[in-house]
């Protein structure tokens, strides 16, 4: 049978008539408007009740008085509704319009003041068992809101024995889970590691497929995911394939069992916006990418290291140190000095007796000899002792 989401109308009219009573300590209500935004449900309401601090605010009509009435998202309609506050402060989960909630009346701010002042207060209560909606409606409209609506393809999220989770109404959830090997519905990270090891599944966009009713978390599926692990290997796929890096040989991040932090997403991006980005690493740091790694600055790039190797040589390290500037510079200054003065003196020249020294030709020799020998020792300083290349 085929998982189906909504039409909950439907599923009213062929249970028949609702008999549930309200006791006298927990009444139930119909929502027709919540507080989220200052234009929301109308911007007269949303200062009514206290503005912003007011965030939550639900409008209800008690549900026996209620089942008839569909409601209108207008000041005059608002206005005959009762208000309640959120139960819980730490928890922003509102409902949606037509849904059912929990009511309390118990103690208000100003209950010291005035001992029988009280207000109420709500759940949400979760009619059908549905993370994205459990709305009754007074008709067959399944009206939810004005901005949400419902997503055919959400499903539920399997939960394995001690997991506790938190799920969103169209596809997002906060898996803290352990361990859990089992051979109906099983899951990607549960082929190692002991049952009490702990891991934490934090998913935006869980991966649709037509032919289940349920959602697993899939790594390589979703849309995109951390991972908190403590001993799971996660057959995280990558776009390098094969060794990753020969020189270093880092285990590759599907084969990988023990405490890791994974980011996984189309794009994925580290802002600060005060001060530094830091990245340490107890053995190596790896960047893979099959386009192009850019380092931008507006300043400088700094790399300070005891060896700096530019490409390898079968698997290996290059050993071709590269130049200095300064130093090459210089040797090539002197040997420009030194020609220049021969190419001066040859320029020059003239004819003399047969046999006798032409003086200036013998000393720009001379001059030549001297200077290739400061050349030669200048070369063996010209080369880095800590950059090479292929």
């Amino acid at each position: 049978m085929k998982y189906q989401i909504g039409g909950f109308s439907n599923v009213l009219s062929a249970g028949g008539k609702n008999n549930f009573f309200s006791t006298t300590l927990t009444q139930i209500g119909r929502v027709y408007g919540v507080v989220t935004t200052e234009n929301t449900p109308t911007k007269d309401m949303f200062e009514k009740v206290g503005g912003f601090d007011a965030i939550g605010t639900i409008f209800y009509l008690d549900y026996e008085q209620s089942k008839n009435i569909t409601g209108e998202i207008d000041n005059a309609f608002l206005d005959t509704c009762k208000i309640a506050k959120p139960f819980y402060p730490q928890y922003q989960y509102y409902p949606v319009l037509n849904e059912l909630v929990i009511l309390q009346t118990l103690t208000s701010p100003a209950t010291q003041i005035s001992p029988s002042s009280v207000e109420t207060y709500y759940q949400v209560l979760n009619l059908w068992n549905n993370t994205q909606q459990n709305s009754q409606p007074a008709n067959n409209d399944d009206f939810l809101g004005t901005t949400f609506f419902e997503n055919p393809n959400t499903r539920p999220l399997i939960a394995y024995q001690g997991d506790n989770i938190l799920v969103g109404r169209q596809g997002s959830s906060l898996r803290f889970s352990t361990t859990t090997r089992i051979k109906i519905n099983p899951n990607e990270w549960s082929k190692v590691g002991n049952e009490i090891d702990p891991i934490t599944i934090l998913t935006n966009g869980l991966a649709y497929n037509p032919d289940k009713n349920y959602y697993i978390e899939q790594i390589n599926k979703d849309a995109s995911s951390i991972y908190l692990t403590s001993t799971q290997k996660i057959p995280l796929q990558t776009d390098k394939t094969g060794v990753l890096n020969p020189l270093t040989n880092p285990i590759d991040v599907s084969n990988y069992f023990s405490s890791q932090v994974i980011l996984n997403g189309d794009r994925i991006v580290l802002n600060s916006k005060m001060n530094e980005v830091m990245l340490f690493a107890k053995t190596n740091i790896e960047l893979n990418t099959k386009n192009i790694i850019n380092l931008n600055a507006n300043e400088r790039v700094h790399l300070n290291t005891g060896f700096v190797f530019l490409g390898t040589i079968n698997n290996q390290l290059p050993n071709q140190p590269v130049l200095l500037g300064y130093e090459t510079s210089r040797v090539f200054e002197h040997l420009q000095e030194t020609l220049t003065r021969l190419a001066f003196y040859l320029s020059s020249i003239v004819g003399s007796a047969e046999g006798a020294p032409m003086l200036g030709l013998n000393s720009a020799g001379e001059d030549l000899l001297g200077d290739m020998k400061k050349m030669c020792d200048l070369l063996e300083n010209i080369t880095s002792k800590r950059v090479f290349t292929v």
